[in-house]
């Protein structure tokens, strides 16, 4: 599969996609077609059978990305971005949440506003020791309409999202760790490494598990316990659906 748009690069190799967003220039901004460009890119690549993960990163070494393209925001009308919210934003805000297979984050710089609710989207974010998270919108009259409010409370509780959607303070790296908005922090120069290590580790195990098992998570945060377990019990029931479980489990039957 290739990209259609300028605004992204794509890799594919050993079941790992990469996807850089590519507007260094602007600290990887997230204007309208890089919007719609992920957008496309979720949908085909979650429906590519030679793609297991999925890697989300930034182009240069600044940013993951900045957050929205404020300069194409401020030449927009009020008409045209109401209808933009209205109808473009519920098809971006679970793009890539929506993604049936794995996804992974690696944030190489700042992740502000729109640019950290895009990571809040990926089920693993992978930080390099450099990053910066931050959302600012409350200083600049608004509020994060990305997912944040919803998302951020889920990941480290209310009382910090809070303290930090209404604030609007910058946090670095470790901080981002103590408080479970970062999986894990790396030094600068291994990040990557560490996101395609971790992709391809998950890559090679059977598509089948990695799926149901994710289903099953999701679940969790979503759901009462008990609606909970019987989602995993029919994720667990839908592995048997595939062979390659039995010729996996058959190794520890001779």
């Amino acid at each position: 599969m290739a990209t259609q748009s300028r605004t992204l690069e794509l890799d594919i190799d050993s079941g790992v996609a990469l996807v850089t967003l590519n507007r260094p220039e602007s600290m990887n901004a997230m204007n309208i077609e890089l919007r719609d460009a992920l957008i496309a890119t979720a949908v085909a690549l979650d429906t590519d059978p030679q793609v297991n993960v999925v890697v989300f990163t930034g182009a240069g070494d600044k940013a993951f990305c900045a957050g929205a393209d404020l300069k194409e925001r401020g030449a927009k009308s009020v008409q045209e971005l109401y209808d933009y919210r209205r109808h473009g934003r519920p098809k971006f805000v679970s793009a890539i949440a929506g993604m049936v297979k794995p996804t992974i984050a690696a944030i190489n710089g700042y992740a502000f506003g729109g640019g950290a609710e895009l990571a809040l989207q990926c089920d693993i974010i992978i930080a390099s020791d450099r990053a910066t998270f931050a959302f600012p919108e409350v200083t600049i009259g608004f509020l994060p309409g990305g997912g944040a409010c919803q998302r951020l409370p889920r990941l480290v509780g209310l009382q910090k999202a809070k303290e930090l959607i209404l604030s609007g303070r910058r946090i670095g790296a470790v901080e981002a760790e103590s408080i479970g908005l970062v999986g894990r922090v790396v030094p600068h120069e291994k990040l990557l490494s560490a996101a395609l290590d971790l992709a391809r580790t998950i890559a090679a195990n059977p598509r089948m598990s990695v799926v149901q098992a994710k289903i099953a998570l999701n679940a969790s945060q979503e759901t009462t316990l008990a609606a909970g377990l019987q989602f995993e019990n029919e994720a667990w029931l839908s592995c048997m659906l595939s062979e390659e479980w039995r010729s996996k489990i058959s190794r520890f039957t001779k």
